[in-house]
């Protein structure tokens, strides 16, 4: 638990840092963004090996890159149809040498991860400023809840919620999963009222997203650990000591940006 903590305390100061830097230019959190999601989209071809066969990983990496970097331009949409025309060019040329379900398990999944991050980035470089009032709710609904979870197995745990994805995964830690997400939404729109008087906070789309994120995450960190077990590995990666790889941190995340992305078109959250 203290190495989980530190990683964890690290993680924040670095993610501190980058919005400071980020409300002086919205570019640097797209850059980081677009960093992060190569890498986890790297972490997801290593499951199955995949990241050694640079005819694979190479176009991943770069639609990885380049998608949420080109997030708030008119050209957005090339990399995507470049990477399919690409990575199904390739298979055409090596249908001898590559399998069919690794290039699908790539295709899918790098176009899962990138399009989720995508739309992070859409949202954090939000025209209307507020870069790090949408990083912090993004980022931190999905981990309240991850983190209240984790507590309240540890110290309430007893009835299993998905034994045979995830044995550590409780139901008690599930509910307080979902009652630290939904908390931390609101907690986050009140923070922002006092540090910044200003603005004006409409809570209502913050309660949608903290009732229906803390649901997505819990789905899409069991998603990513039915992978996990299906590829015979423990973590993505070792990047971030007692979390694992950063798609280990991030797997709750991936169904949780959209879903802020699509709040943040319907209503007018932040003002």
């Amino acid at each position: 638990m203290k190495t989980r903590l530190i990683s964890a305390a690290v993680g924040i100061v670095l993610c501190v840092v980058l919005m400071i830097i980020g409300e002086m230019n919205s570019i640097v959190i797209r850059i980081a963004i677009a960093l992060v999601t190569s890498l986890i989209c790297g972490e997801l071809l290593s499951a199955k090996d995949l990241h050694k066969d640079l005819k694979i990983s190479i176009p991943c990496l770069s639609f990885g890159l380049l998608m949420p970097l080109l997030s708030g331009t008119t050209i957005k949409f090339i990399p995507l149809y470049l990477f399919a025309v690409v990575l199904f060019s390739i298979l055409v040329a090596f249908h001898d040498k590559i399998k069919i379900d690794d290039a699908f398990f790539a295709f899918g999944g790098t176009l899962l991860l990138t399009l989720s991050m995508t739309s992070f980035a859409y949202t954090a470089c939000n025209p209307n400023g507020h870069s790090s009032f949408w990083v912090v709710l993004t980022l931190g609904v999905p981990w309240l809840a991850d983190s209240g979870a984790y507590f309240a197995g540890v110290f309430l745990g007893k009835h299993k919620l998905c034994p045979a994805i995830s044995p550590k995964k409780t139901i008690e830690g599930a509910v307080g999963g979902l009652i630290s997400g939904a908390l931390g939404s609101l907690l986050i729109g009140l923070v922002f009222l006092l540090i910044y008087k200003d603005v004006t906070i409409n809570f209502l789309p913050l309660v949608i997203i903290g009732l229906i994120n803390p649901i997505v995450s819990i789905i899409g960190d069991l998603a990513f650990s039915v992978i996990k077990r299906s590829c015979g590995i423990k973590d993505y990666g070792s990047i971030m000591p007692g979390h694992g790889g950063m798609l280990d941190r991030f797997d709750s995340i991936i169904f949780c940006a959209p879903l802020v992305f699509i709040i943040s078109s319907l209503f007018t959250v932040i003002s």
